[in-house]
């Protein structure tokens, strides 16, 4: 019995050893198969650790139903990967793509429809689709993809949910919805491992939510499976059943699979490609390697394109607080008063100026009405983020206000505000 117990607990050792070996060794392993020099521009072919060129990369597509290109959400060459691919696809199989993206809202796809129908301007489908509190990027970073798919009548499909939708999941959890909200949602799957051990790496580095990662993790399957919802009934629907499908999505939701793709697959089964924008990097010999999480065995996409980790860009700011209001108007007569009510606009009234800002330097106060910037109308406070964004230091933006019932002309120089967005 003795030499049994003794024989059993080697057993275990080794095992034990066996284990630790396999651990240390599965991550150079996974390395050694990755091109150990990439550049900029390289295309990586993750399973075999070959360089290929975009004409390779593209001849992939014709084995597949659906591409998912992940993005890096504000570097703009991630965009131009999206931008290129999407050429590509169009060249190749003409009208029968749709392009499905994470920007936009399901509720919002009547306002995508129009967009792609030529029915309203850029300005409506931002104000539509309320992009500012929606999604809050640079909507410049997206603008040649969208102008490509309503020149080419494109069909733009709406995977997310709402963040009002979102932020329910967060505060009550899916048991805490109502009746009729947890019946909108598809099946959740919260039971893959690998997801959750790579979601806990995430969060581990949030103090704001690592309280509750619990709630957080599931709000994350919650919103991965809607997006692989809308994917998969879009393209079991007779309007997409021999459509090829592009997906323009954040590279959180496709890495290593298990996101969106994995809860896509597990609905049609239907052959798909990854393609992850990875920004290149200087890492140090002890550094874990981003694509390669030494706890995660698996591969982290079908394809790897590098591009350039921007440099850090200064920011121009006008300088300005300002909210919306509706326009005031003097009292009518009672027959004009219904006229002039459906007259009234929202107009973007500055609050207060910062001293020293563009803003400041152009004599801008407090109480002027933002009417237009660069000779387009402004009516919202987006619309003046939206412009500003654009800038850069030393450009400038004719501003015409109304001041006191007079329109005045302004000019502003921008220039970095120092401090600006520091905490």
């Amino acid at each position: 019995m003795l030499n049994k117990k003794i024989l059993f607990l080697a057993v275990i050792i080794v095992m034990s050893l066996s284990c630790r070996s396999l651990t240390n060794v599965v991550e150079p392993e996974r390395l050694r198969n990755f091109p150990p020099e990439i550049s900029v521009g390289d295309i990586v072919h993750v399973a075999t650790g070959e360089k290929i060129t975009f004409s390779q990369l593209a001849d992939s597509f014709d084995g597949a139903r659906i591409v998912y290109v992940g993005e890096i959400h504000s570097n703009k060459e991630s965009h131009d990967v999206q931008m290129q691919v999407l050429k590509e696809f169009y060249k190749r199989y003409g009208d029968n793509i749709a392009v499905g993206m994470e920007m936009f809202k399901r509720p919002h796809q009547d306002v995508l429809d129009k967009w792609t129908g030529g029915e309203i301007s850029e300005k409506d489908l931002l104000s539509s689709t309320d992009w500012r509190h929606e999604w809050g990027f640079n909507y410049s970073l997206y603008k040649d993809i969208m102008d490509f798919t309503r020149d080419n009548k494109i069909l733009l499909v709406a995977l997310n949910i709402t963040r009002e939708f979102q932020k329910k999941i967060s505060e009550k959890g899916i048991e805490g919805l109502s009746k009729e909200e947890r019946e909108s949602l598809p099946e959740i799957d919260t039971d893959d491992f690998y997801h959750r051990r790579y979601l806990d790496r995430i969060f581990k580095g949030h103090a704001d939510v690592s309280d509750d990662v619990g709630k957080f993790y599931e709000v994350q399957c919650a919103w991965e499976d809607i997006m692989a919802d809308s994917i998969s009934r879009y393209l079991s629907s007779p309007e997409g059943k021999d459509k090829k499908f592009l997906v323009f999505i954040g590279g959180g939701h496709i890495i290593y699979h298990f996101g969106v793709p994995k809860r896509v697959y597990r609905r049609n089964h239907l052959p798909y490609r990854t393609i992850y924008t990875y920004e290149l990097r200087d890492l140090k010999p002890e550094d874990e390697h981003p694509l390669f999480a030494k706890d995660i065995p698996l591969q982290p996409a079908d394809y790897v394109r590098i591009i350039q980790l921007p440099k850090q860009q200064k920011k121009v700011a006008l300088g300005v607080m300002i909210r919306n209001v509706k326009e005031e108007k003097e009292e009518k007569e009672e027959k004009e008063e219904k006229e002039e009510k459906e007259e009234q606009e929202d107009k973007v009234v500055i609050e207060s100026v910062l001293e020293g800002s563009p803003a400041g330097k152009a004599k801008l106060q407090a109480g002027d009405i933002i009417l237009s910037m660069d000779g387009e109308s402004i009516s919202r406070v987006y619309e003046v983020i939206h412009h500003v964004g654009k800038k850069k230091t030393g450009d400038t933006c004719e501003i015409e206000i109304s001041r006191e019932g007079r329109k005045i002309p302004v000019e502003v120089t921008f220039f970095e505000i120092k401090g600006h967005g520091k905490k």
